[in-house]
């Protein structure tokens, strides 16, 4: 199953409770088909004629619901679990043909470089994929590349694995499946520096880390709409019959329109109707605004007022105030005039000598104290001699005289102010009775006997007589002046009801036309309604058997169309899911990269160790960390080589742990990885709770490398856990040597040493298997959070003695508070108690053996007690702890 199929499966069972039904119709279809689908791209609709295809064949049979679990099984069923071997000749360095079995779940393979362990690993890599790392990056053809340098032959190699079903079957290559069951110091160093490649570079190393690359192709693939390539396969006759049809594109689109016009009639015609309640139809109104006859009605009605109201004109003031008041002013002249005349009177007389006062003052500078006429002194010592001052006196007298003159003068103004205030007034007079009959007025006879009067006074005493009798007439003329008011007061009215009047008229008018409006728009509605409706039937009459034929096809243009919205909803959740899957993926691998960094780095400074991990999404990202300080940095920036380098492995380990991948090769790790981690990479690797529980091949050039992975195997589980591949140097021709099953593991060897009756040698890796299996257990105390600090004696400089470490791991142990590896004390005290018993025996497994050291032979029963008690040490530091 590929890689898009298990992923769309996936999405699936996600999106199962919000599909609709035909969305998990399509699905079934998509699964049924899937590798014509994935095969094709959107490019020409190449994928959506494929799927419309699938639609119209097998659209209506579809299940409704969802069967993905059942394929699951049967998909997984096929699938590779193990390798059990590889056949290889005329491949690298192999000339001779040569079988590697991988009986056991781990195979360590050891060689010194040179030796042939990397054309095995390029023999699995080959036969798992098919292509070849090193000769790409290289660009040699791989026919060239597998060519074995001796024979001048290339054939090749032939893998055998085994499924959940079937035993040693022939693997076939699968890229997509077994890419990342590799690790190897290129990978490590690639994925280690994803962030430093070229933007390409990093999208496909992200693509490849994250898995998504192919499902990526997939999603994104899908034609935008199903819509014209059902249409090329469904409703030919409805789309005939459609293309004939817009003919009646007009007609069918003004009987669409018809109820909204009429609706918009019917509405104009309530409006109007509301407006005259007393009337039940248009035609009623109508009468109602012009008569039956249409020369009648309101409208005339309105135009004979309105010709009325337009002959009342506005009355001017007759002028009865003015009349009073220049009555007023006359008499007042008149009495004026009279106390005038009056004073003159008195100085009639006297007026003759005003000359001779005038000439006596004349003279007064003249004759200054002397009298003009006699010559006589006038004053002495300041006073009056003569009875009257003559110059005085005619000052006097001539003041008296400017009086009189300015009296005759102002009688003669009185005069002429009299003749023409009497005009004026005999005018405004005359013209009162015309305005009194102008306005209505009831006492105009009145008005005219006034006016008569007035024209009869002909002299000064008639005037007078006439105008002391005018203010028994006030009150007729107040009568005259309000009856005025009131009539111009009923003119402006009529001037209001007028612009009433037409208002009226204008509304008729605009009542009249909407009548004419909607009558026309109902008279239009029913003509269009019957030509539309006749060309229709015409049609469909002409089209009869195109007609029944289109009918017959809509079932299966409804399950088109059902199926193609189905389509565009499906296919948006499926990039919804597409877009969401490289962060959901990265949070899983965030974690575990988190975690086995941590583990493959215990046992540097605890400020090495990372809080926090976030791998890049995209390209342009950086590896961003975080230390336990909480320091943030980019992972390039800060990182050692060599901690570059564990990130890089922990990595590709988490994408396997993530992906379950059931086996997993290393070619020679320790090329990348520096001598303080390795023994961090041994437990990580061959922890059974995650990476161990899988079938591991691991080649290295490293002796000690290997010897410790043996080692980290209990002798018990050694046998069905272990196969052991050597590569020889080879010492005359230059062809690949194997060696099968020599195993590097030292109870195992102790074992067989004692067995074969090289008691020393037994002795001597009975010693390597104590060292081992106390550091083991140093280490398992440590991971149970116990401060398990020991006190050990030393000799000198170095390493303290082993028995001294032993001795201080007893007496941890046996403390009251220690509950854990309680199994082993009694057998760490029994290989402490052959210090007094067998000193020789157990000098030699303290300090070790060394040819020469002495000339006999050691006690073979307290040698193959040693081995059994290392051996049950071995099997109770394995046990499981509460």
């Amino acid at each position: 199953m590929s890689k898009s199929l298990v992923e769309f499966k996936r999405f699936l069972v996600k999106s199962a409770p919000t599909l609709s039904e035909y969305e998990k119709k399509l699905a079934n279809l998509i699964v049924g088909g899937f590798d014509e689908i994935a095969a094709v791209g959107s490019a020409g609709g190449r994928r959506g004629k494929v799927l419309a295809k699938l639609i119209v064949e097998k659209g209506e049979a579809a299940p409704p619901a969802l069967k993905i679990a059942v394929d699951e099984v049967g998909a997984n069923e096929s699938e590779i679990v193990r390798l059990t071997k590889v056949e290889v000749e005329h491949f690298r360095g192999f000339s001779d043909k040569h079988t590697f079995e991988f009986k056991n779940p781990y195979t360590f393979v050891y060689g010194p470089n040179g030796t042939g362990k990397s054309s095995l690993c390029e023999a699995l890599e080959y036969g798992l994929l098919a292509s070849i790392h090193e000769a790409d990056s290289k660009r040699i053809l791989v026919s060239d590349y597998i060519r074995n340098a001796t024979s001048r032959r290339s054939a090749k190699p032939v893998l055998y694995g085994d499924t959940a079903k079937e035993k040693g079957i022939e693997v076939k290559a699968d890229p997509r499946s077994f890419e990342f069951c590799f690790i190897e110091k290129n990978r490590i160093d690639g994925f280690a520096r994803v962030a430093a490649n070229t933007p390409v570079a990093q999208q496909a190393r992200l693509a490849a880390l994250f898995g998504l690359e192919e499902f990526n192709t997939f999603a994104t693939q899908f034609n935008d709409s199903l819509d014209t390539y059902l249409a090329e396969l469904v409703g030919k006759n409805g789309r005939d019959l459609a293309e004939r049809a817009k003919v009646l594109a007009g007609h069918k689109a003004t009987l669409e329109g018809l109820p909204e016009k009429a609706k918009v009639a019917e509405t104009r015609g309530a409006t109007l109707l509301s407006k005259y309640p007393e009337c039940k139809d248009l035609e009623e109104i109508k009468a109602v605004l012009t008569g039956p006859e249409g020369n009648g009605g309101k409208q005339k009605e309105n135009n004979t007022e309105i010709g009325r109201l337009q002959n009342l004109k506005t009355a001017t003031d007759p002028g009865t105030d003015v009349i009073l008041a220049s009555v007023d002013e006359l008499l007042r002249l008149i009495k004026e005039k009279a106390e005038s005349e009056a004073f003159l009177n008195q100085y009639k007389d006297q007026l003759s000598l005003r000359d001779l006062y005038a000439a006596i003052q004349g003279n007064r500078e003249k004759f200054e104290n002397e009298c003009p006429a006699c010559a006589s002194e006038l004053y002495r010592d300041g006073r009056l001699v003569v009875p009257v001052d003559p110059y005085s006196n005619a000052e006097e007298k001539l003041k008296y005289f400017d009086a009189a003159l300015r009296a005759e003068e102002r009688i003669k103004e009185i005069r002429g102010a009299l003749d023409l205030g009497w005009r004026d007034l005999i005018s405004t007079i005359a013209k009162l009775p015309a305005s009194a009959t102008a306005v209505g007025f009831a006492k105009a006879p009145e008005v005219g006997s006034f006016s008569a009067e007035a024209s009869n006074a002909k002299d000064a005493a008639g005037i007078e007589t006439f105008l002391r009798a005018v203010p028994a007439m006030r009150e007729l003329l107040q009568e005259l002046k309000d009856a005025t008011a009131t009539h111009n007061g009923k003119v402006e009215q009529s001037k209001a009801a007028i612009k009433k009047l037409e208002d009226d008229n204008l509304a008729i008018t605009k009542d009249l036309e909407e009548i004419v409006a909607i009558s026309t728009l109902v008279a239009a509605n029913a003509k269009s309604e019957k030509e539309a409706t006749q060309a229709i039937e015409k049609f469909n009459q002409e089209n009869e058997d195109l007609i029944r034929e289109a009918e017959a096809e809509k079932q299966g243009v409804a399950r088109s169309l059902s199926y193609s919205i189905s389509y565009d909803s499906l296919r948006q959740k499926l990039l919804a899911y597409n877009a969401g899957l490289p962060l959901a993926l990265a949070a899983d691998l965030n974690e575990k990269t988190l975690k086995f960094y941590n583990e493959i780095n215990k046992n540097d400074h605890p400020s090495d160790r990372l809080n926090s991990l976030k791998l890049p999404t995209a390209a342009g990202e950086r590896i961003e960390i975080e230390f336990e300080n909480g320091d943030k940095c980019d992972a390039l920036q800060v990182l050692s080589e060599g901690h570059i380098r564990c990130l890089g492995l922990a990595i590709l380990l988490a994408k396997i742990t993530r992906d379950r991948l059931p086996f997993l090769i290393f070619d020679d790790v320790v090329n990348s990885i520096d001598d303080e981690h390795r023994g961090a990479i041994i437990d990580l690797i061959l922890n059974p709770e995650e990476i161990g529980k899988r079938q591991l091949i691991v080649t290295t050039h490293g002796e000690d490398f290997v010897k410790r992975l043996e080692n980290a195997v209990p002798m018990k589980k050694y046998k069905e856990t272990v196969t052991r591949i050597d590569f020889l140097v080879p010492f005359a021709a230059k062809k690949i040597t194997v060696k099968l099953d020599s195993p590097r593991h030292y109870l195992t060897v102790a074992t067989r040493s004692y067995e074969e009756g090289r008691i020393r040698d037994s002795l001597s890796y009975i010693r390597k298997a104590f060292e081992e299996e106390l550091n083991r257990l140093w280490k398992k105390i440590a991971s149970k959070n116990l401060q398990a600090q020991i006190s050990v004696g030393m000799r000198g400089p170095g390493d303290p003695d082993l028995m001294s470490l032993a001795t201080g791991l007893h007496k941890f142990l046996g403390g009251k508070e220690v509950a854990v590896f309680q199994e082993a004390v009694p057998h760490l005290g029994e290989i402490l108690g052959y210090r007094d018993k067998h000193k020789v025996e157990w000098n030699c497994l303290n300090k070790g053996t060394h040819e020469g050291d002495r000339a006999e032979e050691f006690d073979a029963v307290i040698v193959r007690r040693m081995l059994e008690t290392v051996i049950k040490l071995d099997e109770a530091i394995e046990a499981p702890q509460a």
